[in-house]
């Protein structure tokens, strides 16, 4: 999987990443937009790109509607 994090911003109140990756899985181009909670702010786009990595995986590891 290749991906870039095209935007982020974190929410210090509710201690949550927001992110928008977009990249190609399997020959599949995708974009996602999605949060995670994050106890202290990642301060450099290498902490951001390993959380982004952590809830990708995450989300692709989940059985789609067709069944792959």
């Amino acid at each position: 999987m290749q991906f870039t994090v095209t935007q982020s911003r974190y929410f210090a109140d509710r201690q949550r990443l927001e992110f928008t990756a977009s990249g190609e899985r399997n020959g599949c181009l995708f974009t996602v937009v999605t949060d995670v909670r994050c106890l202290k702010e990642p301060r450099t786009p290498e902490h951001v790109h390993l959380v982004a990595l952590a809830r990708l995986t995450e989300l692709f590891r989940r059985q789609s509607a067709s069944g792959f």
